[in-house]
């Protein structure tokens, strides 16, 4: 199939929170996201009316959630899932079969936008951490909690602690519960960023998922964040296998 062919695609990125579904006009085009659906709530009849509306020509998913992958697949029998089978256009030194769609495909936009010496952190329900080597390969990377998921079980596994407000703590003395819940959750989770970033040097850093601009503030670092980086990735992948299948 020539790749003029499968556009406009539709693109999703199921994650454990959400599940994003964008179209792409053409090769190169940004994503346009259309439709945001809770993961607990999408259904394969959701994704036959989504796929119906957008009048696409073809679908690509990054899905992390089982159940989500057999919503995708019932609700568009065609749909190009991307798995550890996926060609990609950098080497890996990881166990595919272990990887996550979604780190896959955040690599291949990494691939695809810088090529090498790339770090990419999506904060989402949990954070992933995927480095691109200054040779330009997949080296690996490190998994964390999320920073709601994390503040969430420590409000969850005690009797009297508040939500902790997740705003940049004022300092790290904390003169009441909250302000050392701020300092301890929101200041400490940008020390394990940085720390991680340290140990994954990189020429270019990319935040993404949905808490890249909050953790950016957080941090304080200078970093491109790009929320539509996974959808791009997944478009990518699409664009680069139907070029292989028309030659």
């Amino acid at each position: 199939m020539p790749a003029s062919a499968i556009h406009p695609m539709l693109v999703i990125d199921a994650g454990n929170t959400s599940v994003k579904f964008a179209t792409v006009a053409r090769a190169g085009s940004l994503p346009r996201v259309v439709e945001s659906v809770a993961t607990p709530q999408l259904t394969a009849a959701k994704v036959r009316r989504i796929y119906r509306e957008t009048k696409a020509q073809s679908a690509a998913a990054s899905s992390v959630v089982p159940r989500v992958t057999e919503a995708l697949r019932s609700g568009c029998p065609f749909i190009s899932l991307i798995g550890h089978a996926t060609a990609l256009s950098f080497p890996t030194l990881v166990d595919r079969r272990t990887v996550g769609a979604d780190r896959l495909a955040n690599m291949a936009q990494a691939a695809h936008r810088f090529g090498r010496s790339v770090v990419v952190a999506d904060f989402g329900t949990a954070a992933t951490f995927d480095l691109l080597d200054g040779r330009g390969r997949f080296v690996g990377g490190a998994i964390a909690p999320g920073l709601r998921v994390l503040a969430r079980s420590l409000t969850g596994e005690t009797a009297q602690l508040p939500a902790a407000d997740l705003a940049p703590p004022r300092r790290a003395a904390g003169r009441d519960t909250r302000e050392a819940l701020r300092s301890g959750v929101a200041g400490g989770y940008a020390g394990l960023v940085r720390h991680l970033l340290r140990q994954l040097p990189a020429r270019h850093v990319v935040f993404t998922g949905g808490d890249a601009r909050l953790v950016a503030k957080l941090t304080g670092l200078k970093v491109v964040v790009d929320p539509l980086w996974t959808l791009k990735g997944i478009a990518v992948l699409a664009d680069s296998a139907a070029r292989e299948a028309s030659k």
